[in-house]
């Protein structure tokens, strides 16, 4: 990946990775740069000042969305002298949890492409020219994952739900281990299993709850005999036996009723409301 002024190629720019870190309230997309600048040519050492990149993803064999303008972490100069040189920077691109959310749906099961369209100037024997470059850098899936993993922006379902997945607790174990299974398949795309071990989450939660297994079917008959009689709290439990009702066909082989397909939007949908019941019931 060239830099160049005026046809002439002054250095090449390497992306060594991309990271995603977290800051207040949002994350930080840092493109780490590795440049290496030629030694001059012609008598006349050319420089170069990068103000910054428009970055771009793509999902593989999807549409690209554009991202925002990253800037560099520092001065970013690029001067010519009579040797070759070498030099490290960054491109940091501001990231909102919106903006993760809405790369995560574009990415579905695949991996991502982003693109950087770098400007800023340079000066070469015949004054001051403008600076068009095109950086492009694959992450693999499991590489985005991992980073969503590293940043904690998996502890978030994107939708400033919160996922409870570092508890310890005994009590607990078996409500946020099937919770972080649930988010590793949602996140592998595997959208079916998703929805399956969140049944097995709000089955767990409710006999936490309710003190017996077979809680669902006592709190769907009153929903359907005594609806306008129920009190706030029975109208709660009534949600959480809707959403066990719901999730129920993903537990059973097609010839047992059961349904073998859900879209990333129904996973979405099911592993966001079984997140917040258990989000709410820990914070008791």
């Amino acid at each position: 990946m060239s830099i160049s002024i005026n046809g002439l190629n002054i250095a090449d720019a390497r992306i060594q990775g991309v990271s995603l870190l977290p800051v207040l309230g949002a994350y930080e997309l840092v493109f780490g740069l590795s440049v290496m600048t030629y030694a001059e040519k012609k008598d006349f050492p050319c420089r170069a000042s990068i103000v910054g990149a428009r970055v771009s993803v793509k999902a593989t064999g999807g549409k690209t969305l554009a991202c925002g303008f990253a800037r560099p972490n520092g001065p970013f100069e690029i001067r010519q002298v009579s040797h070759q040189s070498e030099l490290s920077h960054a491109l940091i691109l501001p990231i909102q949890p919106g903006q993760l959310s809405a790369i995560e749906n574009l990415r579905d099961k695949g991996d991502l492409d982003f693109e950087l369209s770098v400007t800023g100037t340079g000066i070469d024997q015949y004054g001051e020219q403008q600076i068009h470059d095109t950086w492009r850098i694959p992450v693999p899936r499991s590489d985005w994952i991992k980073k969503l993993r590293d940043s904690r922006a998996r502890d978030i379902l994107l939708l400033e739900v919160p996922l409870p997945l570092g508890t310890k607790s005994k009590k607990w174990v078996n409500i946020t281990g099937g919770l972080q299974s649930a988010e590793e398949q949602f996140r592998n795309g595997d959208y079916r299993s998703c929805v399956a071990s969140c049944r097995s989450v709000v089955q767990d939660l409710g006999h936490q709850k309710f003190g017996k297994k077979a809680w669902a079917g006592p709190v769907l008959d009153r929903l359907a005999s005594e609806r306008n009689g129920l009190t706030k709290g029975e109208r709660e439990a009534a949600l959480w036996g809707v959403l066990r009702h719901y999730t129920h066909q993903a537990h059973h082989a097609g010839s047992e009723g059961g349904v073998n397909t859900y879209s990333r939007a129904e996973a979405w949908l099911v592993l966001t409301l079984a997140a917040s019941f258990v989000a709410r019931i820990m914070g008791e």
